[in-house]
Parts: structure tokens; sequence; C-alpha cells
């Protein structure tokens, strides 16, 4: 049989030193934590101001959990309205001059009248009042993601000059925002890829507005007519 070594015996002592050692181990890895989770507490702390579209928050309910960023942007899993202004002025307007309430529908079914095109929207232009504050009730009857998105808005309100509301699948969004006094002729239309092209494109004219944007279904010719 191999030979066994003699098991070493451990003193009082030694066991009480290693009681210490294993004891400072624990209170090392404890520091080390508390001082993290301080570190963690004193970042957040003295994070800036939370800026409208950029730094997010949580509303809890039963059926979702919506993020809430800034004053003016809020998203959950079913889709987000971003950019919204429900009470600032444009710096041209004094008060609102009518509240316009916008049903829009999105989906296939609303391509058929126009030859060519994939996706549709149920209406392709819009007359409002300079100064209007116009809530757009978007509803996609799609089961892919569609959106309404609006440019040229004043950029001192709306970043980029833009507002925007996007539905992912079937289901329904609301969002508000408010056009300055300027007879205008707005860009509306769907972001994802192809979908403009394919027929999601519209005009919002405020005022007497500036003339029919190119290839409007149904409202004017396309730019670049098909050759065949």
């Amino acid at each position: 049989m191999p030979n066994k070594k003699p098991l070493k015996s451990i003193s009082t002592g030694s066991l009480v030193a290693l009681g210490l050692s294993v004891s400072s181990l624990y209170s090392g890895l404890e520091a080390a934590e508390t001082a993290f989770e301080t570190k963690e507490i004193t970042k957040e702390k003295h994070q800036p101001a939370k800026m409208e579209g950029m730094a997010c928050g949580a509303n809890m309910n039963m059926d979702k959990t919506e993020m809430v960023c800034g004053s003016n942007m809020r998203m959950d899993v079913t889709g987000m309205v971003m950019y919204e202004n429900k009470e600032k002025l444009p710096k041209d307007c004094k008060a609102i001059s009518e509240d316009v309430t916008l049903e829009v529908k999105a989906g296939i079914d609303h391509a058929k009248p126009y030859p060519g095109t994939v996706f549709g929207l149920s209406d392709h232009e819009w007359e409002v009042k300079p100064c209007s504050r116009i809530t757009v009730e978007f509803t996609n009857e799609d089961e892919i993601r569609h959106q309404w998105m609006i440019h040229g808005l004043p950029k001192y309100l709306y970043p980029e000059g833009m507002f925007h509301i996007e539905v992912n699948g079937k289901g329904k969004k609301t969002g508000t925002f408010i056009v300055p006094s300027s007879n205008y002729t707005y860009l509306v239309h769907c972001d994802i890829a192809q979908h403009m092209e394919k027929g999601m494109k519209a005009q919002l004219k405020v005022g007497t507005g500036r003339g029919d944007l190119p290839s409007i279904p149904g409202i004017s010719a396309a730019k670049f007519a098909d050759s065949f």
C-alpha cells in the first residue's frame, strides 16, 4: 500500500488566523459591493436632468410597461409616440386656432385602389387651419409595423422637425402635435424601408399649403413615372 502522509496538526492559533482571513475576505467583498452600489447611486443621483426624447422611465400597469422618455416620447411593446406636443405653442401662434382629430388607418387593404402600390393609408391628404392642434388616431390593420410620420415642423419644438407614431402590428396609438401659422404642405409617410415607395405617402396642408407634393396616391403624379 502507498505510504500515507501523516496529517499535520493545526494549532488553535492557526485556526483563529484562518478564521480572521476568511472574515477579512468576506468583509472585503462586502465593502467592494457597497462601494459599487454607492458609486451607482451617486452616478444616478448626479445624472443630468432628463432630456426630452432621451432619458426614459417606466410606467407600470396590468397589461404592459410603457416607457416615458422626457415629456414628449412614450413607448411600449405595441409601438410608440415620439415628440408629442400638446401645449407648447409655436412662436408665431398666439393661441390654438382649432382642435382637429385625424382618424387614420394603415394596411394593405388601403392600397387596392392604387395599382402598383402594396401598402396604403385610408387618407392621403388632410387640411387644417394654421396653429391647429392635431390629434392623430393611428390604427394599423396589418401584422407588420407601420408609422405615421410628419416632417418639416419647427425644430425648436420638435427634434429634427419630426412627429412620429408607430404601431407594431395590429393596434392603435394616439398622439398630438401643434402646427405653426405658416401656409405649408408637410410630408407624411411611413419610414419603414420601402413602405413609402410602395404607397404610404401623404400630405398635410396647413392653411392654403404650398402646392402638392409629388407621388401622393390619388393626389399627384409620380415624380419619376414608370416607363412601362
